[in-house]
């Protein structure tokens, strides 16, 4: 038999089945892409009930918090008024509160004091009596006249009364939310009430919402909690519209998608298929006529090639009946083995220097990871230590110089001591770095003089190195703050420090404490660089910086600016950058809640003989023994001191104390041992315990509270707060 006669014959009974067998395929694909669209379909409509779900939990949560508001259980309505703006997310969601006679006692849309429409009272009593949340279907919204959905949570009885807080709906905000669809996409989603009429639709929506829609399509979703049909929409367009109901709601959620392009693909299949078939077999009769004219020659170049390959182990060929193919199986016998071998070779080595690659990849990831990490951590402490430092270092070379005053001493003096109360609360925050990373910083607020803070800071800062060079202007009028005065002098000086680097040498930085109606406003002003359009909504994000003036190299990691955000919003304010742009300098202003004037809590000692108490301090550091014996006796009280736990223990023996002050890192015993062994010694069971150690985590915190102490002091302690923690814990008993 001729190669070209077999090769003929193969090409015949090759294609016949081969192209039924295709005929049959496409018939599956056609099913299973029809399957496949429709099932895609439902998945569409189950994931839009989930974001409308979403949404409303997302409101849920909202408004259970501002139930439990302090300010609506005090009744302070201008207090929740703010509050509730906060919860807004404008301009389509906003706040209400209602009263259980369904009086509207405040609407987010109109200032606080105007007049409001009353509502339905069954409505809210509905709420009341039922204790969980209530969605309503639409409705006319009294206020703002549009159509709209409200989220209805009751609150608990505050002073014998009862109120619901709401968000309301406009539509505009379910068609940003609920209608995901790709863009191109011929899906219609809609969203419909209770009452079939729809919220949101995605396609003629100025015609549909508020209208009803299809009967059929709403009759279908009365009866099941999901489900697929086929009817004509709206506008009339043959469609697959599959429903489900949204769980938070009972609303119904609706996908269309017109049959002609859920079944587009599988029509295009099938005429592809006809066209490839013609042409298959068309390329087969060709191939099969000219291959037998030309398969000699390729067999003979074959066997020539073949046999200079080598020798080697030959792979099974059995014999045919085509002379030419046994003369080049004869031919690669010696080659195929060692070309097996050589593949077999080669798939080892690619293997395993994938493994080595793919072990080498995964162990750089994770180191990157860690040093990324390991930057970010030693960025924020050195940010964060290297301001008190700088102040602590300008203070101590004013005390040093021969030429200073006494004044001058004290003043600087209490900049020592401030700052190094800064750093204690530093290290404080600190110790727990995934606290401080995830900003869960606690403050220490008090009343306090913005302009009294702000000039003590400035003052510090002209002795500091950066400064040089510089001009720094304080025009400061009095005006109280309630806030953390270490957080308002970081404030500060990350302000005056970023003014004083983007500056050039002999320009002045100007600062200003004004009050503005209900805030304290402070301005950083100076004449640098200047920001771009394009930097300045990025500014106050961490790791951002602008260019440093010309000449000078660029210093900081860029996170000093987000410190100073994160600070001001938590006292409650808000801090803005402005700049006309590169070399037009800058200015940053920085607003706080005003509060009533107060008087500055002074850092001196009780006057001695003032609340005079026998004190036991049990310390094993003779250093830190001896700063706090002096300390202690400063404030007028008797100390009485010990280093170990058999010392402290003789030491009650001998004579009654009135308070004991306990280091945790005591040998042999700790503290902790300490303290549970005094609780169980019938002469200082009520004996009050103060914890006095390094160890300041809030797991350090609850361990002392366990062991039986009554209060934990972090080292280095500031003396006011030790003095109130010594007068706290012994004011109901007598001095022994």
């Amino acid at each position: 038999m001729r190669i070209r006669s077999l090769l003929l014959l193969v090409t015949t009974v090759i294609f016949v089945p081969g192209f039924l067998a295709a005929v049959m395929a496409v018939q599956k694909v056609r099913e299973g892409e029809r399957t496949a669209a429709i099932n895609g379909l439902r998945e569409t409509v189950r994931a839009s009930a989930l974001l409308v779900d979403v949404e409303i939990q997302r409101s849920i949560g909202a408004l259970t918090a501002l139930a439990q508001s302090d300010s609506l259980r005090e009744g302070d309505l201008h207090a929740f008024y703010e509050q509730a703006r906060g919860a807004n997310r404008p301009p389509h969601v906003w706040t209400l509160l209602f009263d259980e006679d369904g009086n509207q006692l405040l609407n987010t849309l109109e200032p606080l004091g105007t007049r409001l429409p009353s509502v339905a009272k069954e409505r809210v009593q509905q709420v009341l009596d039922g204790g969980e949340p209530v969605v309503s279907d639409l409705l006319v919204g009294p206020v703002s006249g549009k159509l709209l959905t409200s989220v209805y949570v009751p609150t608990k009885a505050w002073n014998g009364k009862r109120y619901v807080v709401a968000h309301a709906y406009a539509l505009e905000h379910w068609r940003a939310t609920a209608l995901q669809v790709e863009n191109g996409s011929a899906a219609t989603i809609g969203v419909i009430d209770r009452t079939g009429r729809f919220i949101s639709r995605n396609v003629n929506a100025d015609d549909t919402l508020g209208k009803p829609a299809r009967a059929e399509l709403v009759a279908a979703a009365a009866s099941a909690s999901e489900g697929l049909i086929r009817h004509q929409t709206l506008e009339g367009v043959d469609a697959y519209d599959a429903f489900t109901h949204s769980e938070k709601t009972g609303w119904t959620v609706a996908v269309a998608m017109p049959v002609s392009t859920v079944e587009r693909s599988a029509i295009q299949a099938v005429q592809w298929l006809a066209v490839s078939g013609l042409l298959a077999l068309g390329a087969g009769l060709l191939a099969a006529y000219y291959l037998g004219r030309t398969f000699m020659q390729v067999i003979d170049q074959a066997s020539r090639a073949a046999l200079a390959v080598g020798v080697g182990q030959a792979p099974d060929l059995g014999p045919t009946r085509l002379v030419e193919v046994n003369t080049l199986y004869d031919a690669l016998a010696g080659a195929g083995r060692l070309l097996t071998q050589e593949r077999q070779s080669r798939e080892a080595a690619e293997r395993e220097r994938e493994r080595l690659l793919a072990r080498e990849t995964a162990l750089r990831e994770t180191a990157e990871r860690e040093n990324t990490a390991k930057d970010q951590f030693l960025a924020l402490l050195g940010h964060e230590l290297r301001n008190p430092l700088a102040a602590i270092s300008g203070a101590t070379a004013v005390l040093s110089h021969q030429r200073s005053t006494p004044e001058a001493r004290e003043k600087f003096l209490g900049i020592i001591q401030r700052q190094n109360r800064h750093l204690s609360h530093i290290v404080n925050d600190l110790l727990d770095v995934s606290r401080l990373m995830s900003g869960k910083i606690v403050l220490e607020s008090r009343r306090l003089n913005l302009a009294d803070w702000v000039t003590s800071c400035a003052d510090a800062l002209r002795t500091t190195e950066k400064a040089a060079g510089h001009k720094i202007t304080v025009q400061a009028d009095d005006v109280w703050v309630l806030g953390d005065g270490v957080r308002i002098e970081q404030i500060v000086n990350n302000l005056v420090f970023n003014s004083l680097k983007c500056s050039p040498a002999g320009s002045e930085v100007r600062i200003t404490v004004r009050a503005e109606g209900d805030d304290a406003v402070l301005t950083v002003q100076d004449d640098g660089v200047g920001i771009g359009a394009d930097l300045l909504p990025h500014i106050f994000e961490p790791f951002v910086q602008g260019p440093p003036p010309p000449g000078r190299m660029s210093s900081g990691l860029g996170i000093g600016l987000a410190l100073v955000k994160q600070l001001v919003a938590l006292h409650g304010g808000e801090v803005q950058a402005y700049s006309a742009g590169p070399g037009q300098g800058a200015t940053f202003t920085v607003k706080l809640p005003r509060a009533e004037a107060g008087t500055l809590p002074g850092q001196r000692l009780p006057a001695p003989g003032a609340g005079a108490r026998r004190v036991l301090l049990v310390e094993d550091d003779r250093d830190a023994m001896a700063a706090m014996s002096e300390l202690l006796r400063l404030m007028g009280h008797e100390v009485v001191t010990a280093r170990t736990r058999d010392e402290a223990l003789a030491a009650l023996d001998a004579q009654p104390v009135d308070l004991a002050l306990l280091d945790i890192g005591l040998p042999v015993h700790d503290g902790y041992a300490v303290a549970t062994e005094l609780r169980n010694r019938a002469g200082s069971r009520t004996l009050p315990l103060i914890a006095l150690t390094g160890y300041g985590r809030e797991a350090d915190r609850a361990r002392a509270l366990a062991a039986g102490f009554d209060a934990h002091l972090s080292k280095p302690v500031d003396p006011d707060l030790l003095a109130r923690t010594i007068e706290q814990a012994t004011a109901a008993k007598p001095p022994a």
